[in-house]
């Protein structure tokens, strides 16, 4: 069984910072992608945001002959299927969804699958220490989906569709980008998916009527920009560096930030519940950052 290539010691820091900001990153890319789907068909707008930001980050990448792109595309591929899909359930879901924060929590569920997902098909090692912070976040979001006002939507649905299937997607990323790179990694799984999402696109939607305002531009330049170049590369370079269980905990604060735009920008009311829920999360993964174990897994 192949067994979890993580954490450099040295390395940890900078990579559980590089983890962080991918979160926050995350975070804010529910805000830019729900002011942009105002305008934007879902699948249009998401496809078109992976092939630029693809496209982008591609730029940096370095291969040595086309046999290698090759090669990195075939490692990749299974990946970017399972993102592909993933990211149209997200984004149908998103489109319908009434509360932001509690839709960010069930789809974070992903993050925290993806330890599993490795140990139940590569045989990826998962410390207790780490074990613990994983249940610990998960009754963090509990808290936050029993609040006051909550209740189960058609769209919590395809966010948990969503959770596996990103869930898949990174494990399968975090198994073969050592040998491909996270530059490289980013670029080809966002042009695969976006490809993909693409070719579902073109015969079902419908093209918007106008073209979109100033104002829609700019949430999509920022989705493009921020929320997926900027968030995909320091995500899966931190994941090389360390362990997924790892990774997946310091991920969790992402939900945290969607929830801390959607009451600062949106209007969202945050419950007691909502509150104390983000308040475990944060210590979840805080544990882990604070008591670094030597450990890889």
């Amino acid at each position: 069984m192949t067994p979890d290539r993580s954490a450099q010691p040295p390395s940890q820091p900078i990579a559980d910072l590089q983890i962080a900001i991918a979160a926050f990153v995350a975070g804010a890319g529910w805000l830019f992608s729900i002011h942009a789907l105002a305008e934007f068909p879902p699948l249009l707008f998401l496809s078109s945001r992976f092939v630029i930001a693809g496209l982008l980050i591609g730029l940096l990448a370095r291969f040595a002959s086309f046999a290698e792109l090759g090669r990195a595309v075939r490692l990749l591929l299974p990946a970017a299927l399972a993102l592909a899909v993933a990211m149209m359930a997200w984004i149908f879901g998103l489109k319908q969804t009434t509360n932001p924060g509690v839709a960010a929590f069930i789809t974070s569920t992903g993050n925290l699958l993806v330890p599993v997902f490795g140990l139940l098909f590569f045989g990826w090692p998962v410390g207790r220490a780490l074990g613990i912070s994983i249940a610990v976040a998960l009754a963090g979001m509990g808290l936050l989906f029993l609040g006051p006002g909550a209740r189960v939507e058609v769209a919590h649905l395809y966010f948990v569709v969503s959770a596996l299937l990103w869930a898949a997607s990174i494990a399968l990323v975090k198994r073969n980008s050592t040998e491909v790179g996270a530059v490289a990694t980013a670029a080809i799984q966002l042009v695969a998916a976006g490809v993909v999402i693409l070719a579902v696109s073109l015969p079902v939607e419908q093209m918007p009527a106008a073209v979109p305002s100033i104002a829609i531009w700019g949430w999509f330049l920022a989705s493009i920009l921020i929320s997926t170049c900027l968030r995909f590369v320091l995500q899966f370079r931190g994941q090389q560096m360390i362990s997924a269980a790892r990774a997946s905990v310091i991920m969790c604060c992402e939900p945290v930030w969607v929830l801390v735009f959607a009451l600062a920008f949106l209007g969202s009311p945050l419950s007691l519940s909502q509150i104390l829920g983000c308040a475990v999360i944060l210590l979840a993964m805080l544990g882990q950052v604070v008591f670094r174990p030597n450990s890889a897994a």
